[in-house]
Formats: structure tokens, C-alpha cells, sequence
């Protein structure tokens, strides 16, 4: 059970080396087994199959979660869980949400949300989402569990849920992620998805604050500097965009703005240790072994 709120390390091709972070885990918990957490790294819903939880969540405590039901516990929260039967569970766990349909309409819950009371308390399984686990065991057990895997099946489950789940448990399931912390991190990488890598002071003005409380925000969020983690983002779809067949290194100077050869080449070698040619040589002979 200690391997409960755990983030797996996934296998990989190329495309996926730096994709998001989600994934399903199965997981079969004999009675009385308990674990605890005081920082959850990501969002989890736990969907339980078979069996029931006790579960403290915050100032929330001693809930039942049974058979057939599923919860949702936030990023950087705290969580004890306790077997009170054999139990059999999925855990799906994300950063994000990776659709903007789905961020869209939780955006337009908001109202609602701030109407209504959350109650710690789990909500029934739709059966589409039953069969749909079912058939992630089935396909787990046959070795598809790659990034790419997980992150088609993150969208699958979200677009389940908005249309299985009535409006009463889809607030109560989503609710916690339509708040400022989450909001706030969606905002971001919706902005840099849409503008490319732009200074951090207008980055900080199209998510709607000024570079101070950015700064002070993201920080708290993201635990770096919105500077450094936009060198990383840049670096992370540099390396993929150096992987693209037929790319030159004239096409990756001028995407990521970079003004001489001898910049570009210094900004791969620190963060990759490799040359740009050497990157975009490696692209080239990569074989996806199946």
C-alpha cells in the first residue's frame, strides 16, 4: 500500500520523453493496510472497484468511500487511507487537465461552485467508466502503458466523466480543481502553449497579474522560478523540435529566436551536453523498438 500515491516512471518513444504527467495504477489492498501522505506531488482520483476506504483529507475526516465510488484529493494535500475490506482500486493520477474542453468547462462551473458547499464524499462510477478501466487492466497487463498511452487515456476519462456523470457528481468529483491554485497553474500553460516562450514579465500580464505577484505565486506553485522553468520548457520542445525528421538547424534557430549559431550551440551543449547536430542526428537514427 506505501506504493499508493507513488509516481511511476513510464516507459517512453522519443515523442513522449518529456510528456505530461499522468498515469493509472492498479492497485489490490488487503484489509486494515494503511498509508499516509502530507504533500500529494499531483491530483488523484481513486476509483475503487471492489471493497471500501476510510479516508482523513484535510480537515475532512473519517470518510467512506465504498464500492463503486470515486474521490478526487488535491495537489498538496494531506491524506491518510485505511482498508477497512479487501479492496481493488485504479488511481489515476494528473498535473493538469490536458484538454481545454475540460478547462473550459470547469471555468464555466465556477458560479456553481461558489454557490454550493463541498462535501468531502465519494460519487457513484458511471459504468462507461467501469468498462473503461477494465479495459486499461486488460491493456496494462498486455504492456501498453507508455506516457502516450496514459495521456490518451487522461483525455478519454475526462471526456466520460463530463458526459456519463450527472451535473450533482461531476461538481462533486471536480469541484477542488476549480479553484486559484489550479486555475492558475492551467493558465500558465495555457499561455505559453499559445504564445511560445515570451519574457516572463508578459507572461506574468497574460495570466492577469503583475511580474511581483507572479513571481511570488509561481514560486509557490511550481517550487522554481517562472525564469528557470521557461529555460526548461524552452529546452524541452527545442530537444523534441531537433528530433522532427528533416529539421535544420537553421529551422530550430529561427523557432526558438535564437541569434547566432555560436548562442544556440552554448544552449544545447548546457543543457543537453550534446551539440545541435548531434541531437538532430540522434533523431534521425532512432529506431522505436516494439
Amino acid at each position: 500500500m506505501n506504493e499508493l500515491f507513488k509516481i511511476r516512471e513510464l516507459g517512453v518513444c522519443i515523442k513522449g520523453r518529456f510528456d505530461e504527467k499522468t498515469a493509472f495504477t492498479f492497485h489490490e489492498i488487503n484489509q486494515g493496510e494503511e498509508v499516509s501522505h502530507h504533500d500529494l506531488p499531483l491530483n488523484f482520483i481513486i476509483f475503487v472497484l471492489e471493497g471500501e476506504l476510510e479516508i482523513n483529507y484535510n480537515q475532512h475526516e473519517n470518510g467512506r468511500i465504498e464500492s463503486n465510488q470515486m474521490i478526487l484529493l488535491l495537489r498538496k494535500s494531506s491524506v491518510q487511507v485505511k482498508t477497512l475490506k479487501n479492496t481493488t482500486l485504479y488511481i489515476m493520477y494528473f498535473d493538469r487537465l490536458l484538454s481545454s474542453c475540460d478547462q473550459q468547462m470547469l471555468n464555466a462551473l465556477l458560479p456553481d461552485i461558489e454557490k454550493s458547499k463541498y462535501d468531502f464524499k465519494g460519487v457513484s462510477i458511471p459504468e462507461p467508466v467501469v468498462q473503461f478501466l477494465k479495459q486499461i487492466a486488460y491493456l496494462q497487463a498486455a504492456n501498453v502503458d507508455c506516457i502516450h498511452f496514459n495521456s490518451l487515456k487522461h483525455r478519454e476519462l475526462f471526456i466520460l466523466l463530463r458526459h456519463f456523470c450527472s451535473r450533482e457528481d461531476f461538481l462533486q468529483i471536480m469541484g477542488p480543481v476549480i479553484g486559484s491554485s489550479f486555475n492558475f497553474r492551467n493558465r500558465v500553460f495555457d499561455k505559453v502553449s499559445q504564445t511560445g516562450h515570451v519574457p516572463v514579465t508578459q507572461l506574468a500580464g497574460l495570466v492577469g497579474m503583475g511580474r511581483k505577484n507572479f513571481d511570488k505565486k509561481f514560486r509557490k506553485e511550481f517550487g522554481i522560478s517562472p525564469t528557470k522553468w521557461m529555460l526548461q520548457e524552452k529546452a524541452k520542445h527545442l530537444y523534441l523540435f531537433l528530433m522532427e525528421p528533416e529539421i535544420t538547424i537553421a529551422d530550430a534557430m529561427d523557432r526558438f529566436n535564437f541569434n547566432s549559431a555560436a548562442h544556440f550551440n552554448r544552449f544545447c551543449l548546457r543543457h543537453f551536453n550534446k551539440t545541435p547536430g548531434a541531437i538532430i542526428k540522434e533523431g534521425r537514427s532512432i529506431v522505436i523498438e516494439k
